[in-house]
């Protein structure tokens, strides 16, 4: 098995398990070098919304980047710049992991694990607040997020605009 597929099943059971979406029907963004995750969403019956032109012969959707974010359910490898041309309720996946979910702001490595530090207190004994349903969620584009489950931040772009950030080391 090569690593793209390992990603891309790791990545799907992933968002089933947090998300608990049926792919059929859903719009799915896939941005950057990911053919095998973008082909298995199409497997599941996602309408799948990719920028490289070739992907047109493989059976997806090809359209210009900002387009497809604007029309996506579903994001994967979004940044920051995506931001703005988000439709309300959509998941995102990040490129880069969000900031730590205690609210310190520190970004998680590259490999996916939190900087090494000292270690916290349990919850609600060292200043912060336990982290609990309504707790922090980390910080998105200089947002504050707020966690709407495990594995789920909510965050509030605007007036009645809401995007969910799927933290895919859960």
């Amino acid at each position: 098995m090569s690593d793209g597929h390992r990603r891309a099943q790791a990545a799907i059971q992933t968002i089933l398990r947090l998300t608990n979406l049926l792919m059929a029907g859903k719009r799915v963004a896939v941005i950057g070098d990911e053919p095998e995750l973008a082909a298995r969403l199409r497997a599941m019956g996602a309408q799948t919304l990719l920028v490289d032109p070739a992907a047109a012969l493989r059976g997806h959707r090809v359209l210009a980047e900002d387009e497809a974010v604007a029309l996506a359910d579903l994001v994967v490898g979004a940044t920051e710049a995506h931001l703005p041309l988000l439709r309300d309720g959509a998941i995102l996946i990040p490129a880069e992991p969000p900031a730590r979910p205690s609210g310190t702001g520190e970004p998680y490595g590259t490999d996916g694990e939190p900087p090494a530090g000292p270690p916290a207190g349990p919850s609600g004994t060292d200043g912060e607040p336990p982290a609990g349903p309504s707790g922090a969620g980390g910080v998105f584009a200089g947002l504050p997020g707020v966690r709407v489950r495990d594995g789920i931040t909510g965050y509030r772009l605007g007036p009645g605009r809401e995007v969910f950030v799927l933290d895919m080391s859960c």
